[in-house]
């Protein structure tokens, strides 16, 4: 069994799922870690516009740049989590991780 050597996160990002254009800002910030944001920062009125937009950045391939990508989804408790997850299920370039 090969021995994975952890690598250390110094840093991590949030920006919000409305506003697309801050994700390559955030990305070119020099964090560890950037994860964009469809839960506790979204009203409930946007959710659905800020995964539609989300999911849309993700359409794209991204950088092999070291930059962990993350989508903070929803509660699963609750129906927006819930639409999430199905929204993600559905798309052919899904995010490398959730939270």
């Amino acid at each position: 069994m090969q021995e994975r050597i952890p690598r250390p996160r110094r840093s991590f990002i949030f920006t919000p799922g409305l506003k697309p254009e801050m994700f390559p800002k955030a990305l070119a910030s020099g964090a560890d870690m950037v994860c964009i944001e469809l839960e506790d920062g979204i009203a409930p009125k946007d959710k659905q516009d800020a995964r539609i937009k989300t999911l849309k950045i993700f359409e794209k391939k991204q950088a092999d740049d070291g930059v962990e990508r993350i989508v903070r989804i929803n509660s699963m408790r609750e129906r927006f989590g819930l639409e999430d997850v199905q929204a993600i299920l559905q798309t052919d370039n899904p995010p490398p991780s959730l939270m």
